[in-house]
């Protein structure tokens, strides 16, 4: 087992609680993260589509900021954070060294070039650390940016786990910025309940077209099941130019709630696609 990390479940703790919505805050008392200054107006006709792509990162930006046409489905910003989180969970005891304060991460090489670099800290009990990415590419991605974190586990596996960061990714053509990530979550290892109690990002891409993500109410599940039933309940937040917003309500049953705000402060749940709100859970989760 890597020295890098106490336990194997803290090592899952750290993988998969960003993967449970493909990598989701309170109401905006992150890190300071702002709507950034070319965001996309978001309208009825994209909300959904604005909400999909915050989320789960399953869909393109295609159709829905047409400035960002040319970018590929990889550099939506869960795809981002799913190719970040998944460098972090193959590391191995053969690239880190015992150092008085901790363990120091000897330069990784990415698959495609660039590599991670990045120091360990641990107790018994918890882990804390920074991972950093220098050029690294993987997937024909290029990404830049540092990553901390923090988890703890106790007797009974009840853990918490708190990751900051900024990154940036190109494909070569397009760029994007996920600025301000500041995740908290708690959980139990054993009945694998979660709840997701701090989520913020701003995300900007070349030519504009970003947007802000946060919770409004925090998302909770259980990682062992699977969408109608994981996640169960939660509100996303999603705000871009001229203060519109999509919101994203997570529905006992296997639903979601699509609603948005023209900027007048009321939201209104859309019509588009049809058959309109509420969606089914696949649009959004696995």
């Amino acid at each position: 087992m890597s020295r890098i990390l106490l336990k194997s479940y803290i090592a899952s703790i750290l993988i998969t609680s960003l993967v449970i919505l493909g990598c989701s805050s309170d109401d905006g008392g992150g890190g300071g993260t702002t709507v950034p200054s070319g965001a996309v107006v978001i309208t009825e006709a994209n909300a959904h589509e604005v909400a999909v792509t915050a989320i789960s990162g399953a869909t393109g930006l295609i159709n829905v900021i047409p400035v960002a046409a040319n970018i590929d489905q990889e550099l939506s910003p869960m795809e981002i954070v799913d190719l970040v989180v998944d460098k972090i969970k193959n590391m191995q005891g053969s690239f880190i060294s015992d150092i008085p304060s901790g363990v120091a991460i000897e330069p990784i090489p990415c698959s495609g070039g660039g590599n991670i670099t990045g120091d360990v800290t641990q107790t018994a009990t918890t882990e804390s650390g920074t991972i950093i990415f220098n050029s690294c590419v993987e997937a024909g991605i290029t990404i830049n940016g540092t990553i901390t974190y923090s988890a703890s586990i106790d007797a009974a596996s009840n853990w918490t786990l708190a990751i900051l960061g900024n990154l940036s990714a190109s494909d070569g053509v397009d760029t994007m910025s996920l600025n301000g990530l500041d995740f908290k979550e708690t959980g139990n290892d054993i009945s694998a309940e979660f709840s997701i109690n701090t989520y913020e990002f701003a995300v900007d891409f070349t030519g504009g077209g970003g947007f802000l993500v946060q919770l409004q109410a925090p998302i909770v599940g259980n990682e062992a099941e699977f969408c109608p039933t994981n996640p169960r309940s939660g509100i996303v937040l999603i705000t871009g130019a001229n203060n519109t917003r999509s919101r994203a309500t997570i529905n006992t049953g296997g639903t979601v709630t699509i609603a948005f705000d023209d900027g007048s402060g009321t939201f209104t749940e859309v019509t588009v696609p049809p058959p309109g709100s509420p969606y089914p859970c696949t649009d959004f989760f696995i």
